[in-house]
Formats: C-alpha cells, structure tokens, sequence
C-alpha cells in the first residue's frame, strides 16, 4: 500500500465517519421532532378531553344538587300535607263530637216533649240546626283543604321554578 492510499482510505474513512455522524444527527433530530410533535399531539387532544371531563363533573355535581333540592322540597311538601291532614282529621273529629253531644241533647229533648207537636218541631229544628252545622262544617274543611294544598304545592313549585331558571340560564 502506498502512502496516496494511506490518505485516500484515511479521507474516505473520515467522509464515511462525517457522513454516518451527519446521519445520525438527522436520526436523532428526526426522532427528537417526532417525539415533540407527539407530546404535542397528545397535550392538544388531551387538554380538550380534561376540559369535557371537568365540565362532565361539574354538571355531575350540579345533577346531584339539583336532585338533592327536589328531595328537601318533596319532604317539605309531605310535611305541609302531613300537619294539613292532621288540621282537617282535628276539625272533623271536634265536629263529629259536637254532633254527638247535640244528637244527645235532642233526644233527650224530644223524649221529654209533652206532644207530638212539640216533639216534632224539636225534631225539625234539630234537622235545621244539623244541616246548618253540616253546611258551615263543609265550608271550613273546604278551607282547610284548599289551605292544605297551596301549602304542600308550594315548595314543590318553588323548587321546580328554580330548577327550571337555573337549567335555562345554563343552557343559554
């Protein structure tokens, strides 16, 4: 071997190692840009995904408030029906008993009667007192019961107005 080949195989092996370095550079560059752009690829899908799933657990959240709401207004209206029952069962009862105690003080009157005429207009006017009571009775507990279902409507409508004001202004 010469001396001319000793430098040509010398300036071919450095052509060869500059080539091979210049190929690996752009290996590791391409691999670098790949891998950024991957990162990236993934960090832009997956930041609108965190973001559905944030809103997904806020509307969760808000569902579960909002069923929590139509819980305490159901109960507050079955608490409404319950004392408006009891209101109308008490006034009845006080009504059945004063009825008792006027059937009571009429038989003994038309038992006492001296004739039939007598007997028959304590009977009448008995008659006439009952339908009366029966009548202003019947007025009351129309009452109570009107009363009673205003107030158990009341926080089940509250609750609906508010569920659907809140609902709308999400929506808009």
């Amino acid at each position: 071997m010469t001396a001319k080949s000793t430098k040509q195989d010398k300036t071919a092996a450095d052509t060869a190692a500059k080539a091979a370095e210049t190929m690996a550079s752009a290996g590791q560059e391409a691999l670098r840009n790949f891998a950024k752009a991957g990162t990236e690829s993934y960090e832009q899908a997956f930041s609108g995904l965190r973001g559905k799933t944030d809103e997904m657990t806020k509307g969760y959240e808000d569902l579960a408030a909002s069923g929590k709401e139509t819980m305490e207004a159901w109960n507050a209206a079955g608490t409404a029906y319950g004392k408006g029952m009891e209101a109308i069962g008490g006034e009845l009862m006080n009504f059945a008993k004063r009825m008792m105690e006027s059937n009571v003080e009429a038989t003994k009157a038309v038992l006492g009667a001296k004739s039939l005429n007598e007997a028959m207009d304590l009977q009448s006017e008995f008659a006439h007192n009952s339908f009366e009571g029966m009548m202003t009775q019947g007025t009351k507990v129309g009452e109570l019961a009107t009363k009673v279902a205003q107030d158990t409507a009341e926080p089940i409508s509250a609750q609906f107005t508010a569920s659907v004001e809140k609902w709308r202004t999400k929506a808009a």
